[in-house]
This record gives structure tokens, C-alpha cells and sequence, in this order.
């Protein structure tokens, strides 16, 4: 591999640089998270959603400063390949960013209820029963007590689900921050909503050109084989979508230095 193209010293420069220009950020960020999860530690369906929306949020704003003239011909002329800044935007939107929500969770449930379990033992002192006690609980690492989504194709870890669909939007959304140059995360969402739009419509299409009228669809037998063979080609490729979306991630900025 050409030294020009990835040069592991150089990348450890750019993140090193990430890391010294955002650490107050960072701090800020992960704090809040913290508190989130303090309160929301055993509402699954919560935290679920903060996750995922502070997720997109977070990755539909990591490029941001190539859109502005003068931070964008700064961002541009460091020295590194746009395939190390690539890789950056990768790492630290979805493997870092995924670690940093389950320390926070950890954290933050740990801290959480101890803060209750404190405060339910001032409901004898104040006489009214404002606070309960609640045992430790680590529902994000449950099977049972969690939902789950079946894309992985067996029983497993809820946070191992949440990692997939986590990937996924994680990966769309780095890749409007790069194409669009204002309002990242309404543009990426809306241009989602087109485009699912757009293939349901194909999708009706071609099921009425196979069966003729929507009447004919055999219904118990559509529903039972599709779904097996939908869910099964599913699970053989969810995999494939986030690094899909990284290397258009990558092109598209390669482009934008052009």
C-alpha cells in the first residue's frame, strides 16, 4: 500500500488533532450523555432512540467545516490523504462514538441508581413516597428484557442490534455531511424519505407487472415465503450497507478537494 495514500503516523496526527480542537466538546457531550442515561437507565425504548438520534446528529455534523470557505480550504490543505480523513470520519462517528455511548450508559446507570436508591431513603424523613428503590439493572446487555430486531438471524445481545441499525445511520449521515452544504441532518432525512418513497413506489410496480392486480397476491403464502426470503437476504447483507455508504463517503469528499 502506497505510503501517500495511508500513512498510519499521519493518521495518528489527524486524530490526534480531532481530539485537541473538540476536547471540550467532547467533555460537554458525554457528560449530557451521562445524565441522559441517569434517568433513562431502564427505559429501553429511551435510550434506544437517544442513541440513535444523538448518533445521526453527531455524524451529520462531522464535516460541516468543508462546506465554509475558509475553514474548508483549511480542512482541505492539512496534510493528510482524503482517505485518512475518511477513515477518521468512520472511526470516530461509529466505533468511537458506539464505545463512548456504552461508557456513558455504564456510567451514568451506575451513578443513577445510586442517586435513587439514595433518595428513596429520605421518603421515611420528608413522610411522603416521592422516590423507589430500584435494583442495578444492565437492560441494554439483556436478552430477555430488551426488544430485539431480528436482522442478525439469532438470539443475541440487544446492543448487538442497536450496533447494526446504529451502523447503518451512521454511515448514511456521514455521508450527507460531506454532500450537502447546510442543514446536514434535515437534508440527509428528507432525501431518506424520497428515496424510500421512491422504492416502495418500484416496489408496488413490480408487483403489479409479476401478479397483474394486487387482488391475485396470494396472500397467506406471500406473507409467509416473502417474509422468510426477505428477512434472509436481509440478514446476508445488512452487513454490506455502511461500507457501501463509506466508500460513496469517500469519493464524495475526494471530489469536494477537487
Amino acid at each position: 500500500m502506497k505510503t501517500d495514500i495511508l500513512n498510519f503516523n499521519r493518521l495518528g496526527l489527524l486524530f490526534q488533532r480531532f481530539f485537541g480542537e473538540r476536547s471540550r466538546y467532547e467533555l460537554i457531550q458525554w457528560l449530557t450523555m451521562t445524565i441522559v442515561f441517569m434517568f433513562m437507565r431502564n427505559n429501553v425504548i429511551g435510550m434506544t432512540i437517544a442513541i440513535l438520534v444523538s448518533g445521526v446528529v453527531y455524524a451529520s455534523n462531522f464535516y460541516k467545516e468543508i462546506h465554509s470557505s475558509g475553514n474548508g480550504v483549511a480542512y482541505f490543505m492539512i496534510p493528510a490523504s482524503q482517505l485518512e480523513k475518511t477513515i477518521l470520519g468512520v472511526v470516530i462517528t461509529s466505533f468511537y462514538y458506539f464505545a463512548m455511548i456504552i461508557v456513558a450508559y455504564v456510567i451514568g446507570n451506575l451513578l443513577g441508581t445510586l442517586l435513587f436508591d439514595m433518595l428513596s431513603s429520605l421518603n421515611g424523613i420528608i413522610g411522603i413516597n416521592l422516590f423507589h428503590y430500584s435494583s442495578l439493572q444492565w437492560n441494554l446487555f439483556d436478552i430477555s428484557s430488551a426488544p430485539r430486531i431480528n436482522t442478525i438471524g439469532h438470539d443475541s445481545l440487544f446492543i448487538l442490534h442497536l450496533f447494526e441499525i446504529f451502523l447503518i445511520g451512521q454511515s448514511v449521515y456521514l455521508l450527507g455531511s460531506i454532500y450537502f452544504k447546510r442543514n446536514h441532518f434535515f437534508a440527509t432525512l428528507l432525501s431518506k424519505i424520497i428515496v424510500g418513497l421512491i422504492l416502495l413506489i418500484v416496489f408496488a410496480i413490480e408487483l403489479r407487472l409479476i401478479f397483474g392486480n394486487f387482488s391475485m397476491i396470494p396472500n397467506h403464502n406471500i406473507s409467509y415465503d416473502f417474509g422468510n426470503t426477505f428477512g434472509s437476504i436481509l440478514r446476508n447483507i445488512i452487513w454490506l450497507v455502511p461500507p457501501f455508504f463509506w466508500v460513496v463517503s469517500y469519493f464524495r469528499l475526494t471530489e469536494k478537494q477537487v
